[in-house]
């Protein structure tokens, strides 16, 4: 069987015509009557019924139908995705990152990569910042989205800074740290810290907290409502709490350094794994990035 002649048949089924579909594909009438009759030959069949100035399916005819219109639409997506490869579109990508940019954006990006990319598959997998390199490293995932480490434990990885996003250590407009006027180092240790939990080869690890006190939590989404439950303070990315800043739930603790910027950006092995769909996601993310620091 050939798809063309596939395509053909459900053409003739479609509009009755042998003439018309003829017409639909470009081909002389003999063409595609030929096409049909060598369809028939090779399955040992009769698809269709010629008698009568209107062509119809015969029973077995009209059992293949719904088969025949798979085959086609897996022919396509298989000339699809060949004719991408060939142009460096992935078949498909592994992607880890955290949650420091909202979930809303993801969800954006995700519906204009099925739309733009849509043979490529893509998985997505959210961990906490520190563990992106090694997920990276030990070829867990293609790519990596993330807050960048101020010190590289891979030299081998490959990092694109793509843009800036700032840190603000913050707390409930109620709590104790939000009533001062000015906060100090042992004002931070009094009062629970609300941390970063990851793992790495060894066991569970907390981000080196300021406090003495501290519940750790692995996702910045987490550590917000925390905060937002009175539980204690944190340090979190400002794309997160804004609207919970301007309507003044949350308050940037008076401490002189309440305040710092963060690159964030991608994480690759080398340049080869920087596929068409890597670029592109890229570029999205540094141009969020760009417009949310305007």
């Amino acid at each position: 069987m050939k798809i063309a002649q596939i395509e053909m048949f459900l053409s003739t089924i479609k509009t009755g015509s042998i003439a018309e579909a003829a017409r639909r594909h470009g081909k002389s009438r003999t063409t595609v009557s030929a096409s049909l009759s060598a369809l028939e030959d090779n399955l040992g069949v009769e698809l269709l019924n010629r008698s009568g100035n209107r062509i119809t399916p015969t029973v077995i005819g009209e059992a293949t139908v719904n088969d025949f219109e798979r085959i086609v639409l897996i022919a396509r997506d298989i000339h699809t995705r060949c004719e991408q490869y060939n142009v460096g579109v992935e078949a498909s990508i592994r992607i880890a990152r955290d949650d420091s940019l909202p979930e809303a954006l993801w969800r954006q990006l995700l519906r204009q990569i099925r739309t733009q990319f849509p043979q490529t598959s893509v998985s997505i997998y959210s961990a906490p910042t520190q563990e992106l390199e090694e997920m990276v490293a030990q070829n867990l995932v293609d790519v990596a989205y993330g807050l960048l480490p101020d010190t590289h434990l891979f030299s081998r990885l490959q990092q694109t800074d793509l843009g800036q996003i700032r840190m603000m250590s913050v707390a409930h407009k109620n709590h104790p740290l939000s009533q001062l006027r000015k906060v100090n180092d042992a004002d931070l240790e009094r009062y629970t810290e609300i941390a970063v939990a990851y793992f790495d080869e060894e066991s569970l690890r907390i981000v080196t907290p300021k406090a003495g006190k501290y519940i750790a939590l692995s996702f910045y989404e987490h550590l917000r409502d925390a905060v937002l439950d009175q539980t204690g303070w944190s340090s979190l990315p400002a794309i997160l709490i804004k609207q919970h800043l301007r309507e003044g739930t949350l308050k940037v603790i008076k401490y002189n350094r309440a305040m710092n910027w963060q690159s964030y950006g991608e994480v690759v092995e080398n340049e080869a794994r920087r596929g068409t769909v890597v670029k592109w996601l890229s570029e999205q993310l540094e141009n969020y990035l760009f417009d949310e620091s305007d």
